[in-house]
Order: structure tokens, then sequence, then C-alpha cells
């Protein structure tokens, strides 16, 4: 009787203790949810405020909820199709991924009428009344929360690469060092910084620009971008719309000397280069073509009657020669005629781009006037589909047609602000379905029966001569940024910044 007694004493007793240690494991839990929610607030989480409840984690290699997801099979988030803006266009807080996910949206933000979108802003951009746009709303994300930091989500090196790349972004910094790798990366719509010192964790901050407000944008709100084409792009790979279905790679830049261009139908699985990326991204490399480089011989010459190319090489200084048969030429001709449409300009593979570009470049010279000269017109003509395309009516007048002209006689440039408007010129000329923008034959009738520069353009022509235009001002990226970075990483606020 004795022993059942204290037994039973016992049990009572752990039962109890346990129950307390709960108890104050939830109460710290909730102190510590409280010092975000209701202490920060809006300043912490913006808009996400009334989104599902986060939770805290005391281990960064253990946060809670549903993770940011992005690559070639599920574009970003489930969606393909996403509308970039230039800065937020809702309360982004100091958790570094609301900001991310206040330039990033679903669906193309509204056109308001210029006189009332400029009275919802003061002088710096603030927006002084709420409005509802469209968001992630359906994103289950429950960031959690590092201690003396903010909300951090985390993010796969496949996410991140693929964020870069349909953010356009290009190369500012990069340092490796003893104490861990830092490097700094421009896009469209802000800064990104990565930090990972030696023996913590690898930081990811997103930064909008500073050099510009919502009052004096004369742009529209934003554009669409196509995920998975972003990333084929920076692989290096052309697809051809159905029912050809043609996926081609290209091979990266080369050492100075002497090469010759051959085709390897599927021929991607053995090559070596952005392969690794485009299958980390979740591409079946086996379903792709290849054009390999064979290095030529010096002792050799190059077989008569076939085109020579100079690209740039590895030496800054020097160039390389490739030699181009008939069955790569067609080839070349066909991937310039599918080049993906995009309203600005690419982070692209620069091997894809040297080919690409020197191959087009004599024809593109050709008509470059022609082009910029039909643009103008385009503008003139229909100046009233752009403002209600959502176009500042002013910097239609003014400046838009300064803009077109010399963009496209340069040749070539950086800047996307430019791209977006020789894209828009180019589609007012445009009355089919978007899905055509994809494929023309304008560069496959050149190589086969070469028309005179005088001959008018007609809308083919002028999509496929912009679309060139697009890869002359294209960035190019390292496809081997991977080898950078960990597995996973943080989005959240250096603790420098």
């Amino acid at each position: 009787m004795d022993n059942s007694n204290t037994a039973a004493i016992w049990l009572f007793t752990i039962t109890a203790a346990g129950l307390v240690v709960l108890v104050s494991q939830k109460r710290a839990s909730n102190k510590a949810t409280d010092l975000l929610i209701h202490a920060g607030g809006a300043e912490q989480v913006g808009i996400w405020l009334s989104k599902p409840a986060y939770s805290v984690s005391q281990h960064v290699a253990q946060p809670s909820g549903r993770r940011i997801i992005a690559n070639l099979n599920d574009g970003f988030c489930g969606v393909n199709v996403v509308h970039i803006s230039r800065l937020p266009f809702e309360q982004a807080g100091k958790a570094n991924w609301t900001t991310l996910l206040a330039v990033i949206h679903q669906r193309r933000l509204p056109t308001a009428k210029r006189p009332a979108f400029t009275d919802w802003f003061d002088s710096q951009g603030t927006s002084s009344v709420p409005f509802q746009l469209p968001s992630w709303s359906s994103f289950k994300s429950r960031p959690a929360i590092r201690p003396r930091s903010t909300a951090y989500t985390v993010v796969s090196r496949t996410t991140l690469i693929t964020l870069l790349s349909f953010c356009n972004a290009r190369c500012t910094l990069r340092h490796s060092g003893v104490a861990g790798h830092r490097a700094a990366y421009t896009s469209y719509n802000g800064q990104w910084y990565i930090e990972w010192p030696l023996g913590g964790p690898a930081v990811v901050q997103f930064v909008t620009h500073d050099s510009h407000v919502l009052f004096s944008d004369v742009y529209p709100r934003s554009f669409a971008r196509r995920v998975d084409k972003c990333i084929e792009m920076t692989a290096g790979i052309v697809v051809t719309p159905e029912p050809s279905k043609v996926k081609c790679a290209f091979p990266g830049r080369k050492p100075p000397g002497r090469w010759l261009l051959e085709y390897q139908p599927k021929g991607f699985s053995a090559a070596h280069g952005s392969r690794q990326l485009y299958h980390m991204m979740g591409g079946k490399v086996y379903e792709v073509d290849f054009l390999f480089a064979r290095e030529y011989p010096d002792d050799k010459v190059f077989p008569p009657h076939e085109r020579l190319l100079t690209l740039p090489s590895k030496d800054e200084d020097r160039h390389a020669i490739f030699c181009v048969r008939w069955e790569e030429l067609q080839l070349l001709a066909h991937s310039m005629d599918c080049l993906p449409w995009s309203p600005v300009s690419w982070s692209i593979h620069r091997g894809l781009r040297d080919l690409l570009l020197s191959f087009s470049k004599p024809t593109m010279d050709k008509y470059r006037e022609s082009l910029a000269q039909k643009l103008l017109d385009n503008v003139h003509q229909a100046s009233d589909i752009l403002e209600a395309r959502g176009w500042h009516p002013e910097f239609i007048k003014e400046s838009i047609p300064g803009i077109i002209y010399n963009s496209v006689m340069a040749g070539a440039g950086d800047s996307d602000d430019a791209v977006r408007v020789v894209t828009e010129a180019a589609l007012l000329l445009w009355d089919r379905p978007m899905s055509g923008l994809d494929e023309t034959r304008f560069w496959r009738e050149q190589l086969d029966w070469p028309l005179e520069a005088k001959q008018p353009l007609t809308p083919h022509m002028v999509i496929a001569l912009t679309k060139c235009f697009v890869l002359e001002w294209s960035l190019t990226f390292d496809h081997q940024i991977y080898h950078d970075l960990p597995a996973e990483m943080l989005i959240d606020r250096l603790e420098s910044a």
C-alpha cells in the first residue's frame, strides 16, 4: 500500500513539473512572438501582420513554416509568370523577406491615371493612403524569429539563383577569403548582398533602390517575367516552340584560338559548365542538344566557304575564331528566331550571347537605322496607347523618341529602362497572340534569301530585330555562382546593416 501511494505521489509530482515546464515555454514563446508582433508590429512584418501566426525558433537551422521556392519547374512559389515592380507596392517591414515579396507580384499591377496616382504619394514617394494590390496572400509562410534579429526565412541556393536571374542581376562585388565569402549584385528592382562568414550561416539581404521614388516614376508599375525562360537564358539554352521543340545549349567562352562549332544531338549531358546549374534548377540535361566547340589545329586550314565568326575570348585582349558549317549556321539562325520575348534584358550565359551576337551583328547593323525609325513612327502614331498602358504623357512626348533612337543605334548598353521603352514601342505593331512573339522566321529567311535593307519592315521583322536588340543589351551572368554558396541561406537583415 505504501509503495502504491509513493508511486502515485511521484507520478503526480512529475506530471505537475512537466506541465509547469510546458507552460513556462509557452509563455516564453508568446513573449518572444509578442515582442515581434506587438512591439515591432508593422515595422517588422508590414502587411504580413495579418497573415498566419509566426513561430519562434532559437535555432537558425530549423525554421518553421513553408519556404520560398523558385526553380525551373515550380516558377516562383508555384507561379511561372511573375510581375516585377521597381519599388514596393505593399507595406514592407524590416523583415527582409517582406521587402522581397513586395516587389514580386502574382499579377500585373493595375494602371492608375497619373493625376490620381501622384496624389497618393508625398514628395518622398511614401504612400499617404492604404490601397489593395495583388499580393501573395495565399502564401502561408511562417518565418522564424532569430534572437536579437528580425523574422527570417530560409531559401536554397537554387531559389536564390532563380531570383537573381529573373530580377536581371549582375555581380558588382565578389570576394572570398579566410574570413568567408561576400558578394553584391545589382538588379532592376534592388540590391542583393550575400555574406557567409566563416563558421556562421550565409545571409542574403535584398534592399530596394533608394534612388527612385514612386512619385516621379514615369514607367508602368510592373512588367512580366517568365521564370522558366529566365533560367534557360542564364543556363545558355534556347528552347524552340512546338511543334519542333528543340532544346539546344551553347558552349561557354573559350580561350584564344581556332575552334570548330559542332552540333551534338543530346550532347549536353557530357558538357562542362552550365550543365550542373541546369540540372540543379530541375532541368533534364539528357533532353538537350549541345553546340560543342572543338579546338581546331593551327596547322590545318578551315574548310572553304564556311562562315568564320570572331568572338570574345577568356583573354580580353585576344579573340577566338569559330568556324561554323551550314548545319550549325542554320541552328544559330533558328535560335535567333526562337529567342523568347522579354520586356527587359536577360541575365544571360555569356557563351550564348557571344555566339548569337557575332552571328547576327552584320544583319542587325544593316537594319539598325530602319528599326529605330520604325519604332519612332510607332510612338508618334500610338502615343495614346502608351499612355493607357501606364506611361507618363510628358515622358512619351519629350523623352521616349530620343531614348529609342539613341539606344537602338548604340548597339550595346546596360539600362533596362531603355530596353523597356524600346520593347514597348515594338509591341505597338503587334496585334496577334503574345505567344507568337517567341518565334519568327526572319533570321532563317535572311540566311537563305538575304533582303535589302531598304525593304519596309513588317511586324515580324520588327519583333525579330527587337529581340536582337534585347540580346545586345543583356548582362552576362556567372552560371557557376553555385560554387560560392551553401545549400541553404537565410533571407534576413545583415548584422552590419
